[in-house]
């Protein structure tokens, strides 16, 4: 597979996690414009690191170009964030929360939590397997940013 291939990839990948150019970049600390000449198959050359770096971001393996293994980034997170507080976030409680954008007061940390310190991979892939048709990934994204601005996040990615 070359680049050009990879790159028509990343793209879908991209659109099905509701994720901007934007925000791949910032999460694997490129320049959008790589971002865009990546998925429409105009880079010439990125190195591997940061190839693997977007591709991570996705979910992507390298070797095969398939989701990586991670089962339920839902699950995954909620046992994350959850480890601090006497208060559990259950993965059907998360997917609910981060569709509505309503953030209950008592889960807050929980949600800062996975806004600061969930690994970006799983966020993503956590976001787009909450999202339904009614509610796209895209608009679960813009909560997540618009929560990482109210609390003011120490993560600047968002």
């Amino acid at each position: 597979m070359n680049l050009a291939q990879i790159g028509g990839e990343i793209h879908s990948k991209r659109i099905q996690a509701g994720l901007l150019q934007e925000h791949v970049a910032k999460f694997a600390g490129l320049s959008r414009v790589t971002i865009n000449q990546l998925e429409n198959g105009t880079l010439k050359d990125l190195g591997y690191t940061k190839l693997k770096a977007v591709m991570d971001i996705l979910g992507l393996d390298m070797e095969t170009v398939q989701p990586s293994g991670l089962k339920s980034a839902l699950t995954v997170a909620a046992r994350s964030i959850s480890t601090s507080y006497r208060d559990v976030m259950t993965p059907d409680m998360l997917s609910m929360v981060l569709r509505s954008g309503q953030a209950p007061e008592q889960f807050q940390p929980h949600l800062m939590a996975l806004l600061d310190e969930t690994p970006l991979p799983v966020v993503v892939k956590a976001v787009a397997e909450a999202a339904t048709p009614d509610v796209p990934a895209k608009k679960i994204m813009k909560n997540l940013s618009l929560w990482a601005k109210q609390w003011k996040v120490c993560r600047t990615v968002w």
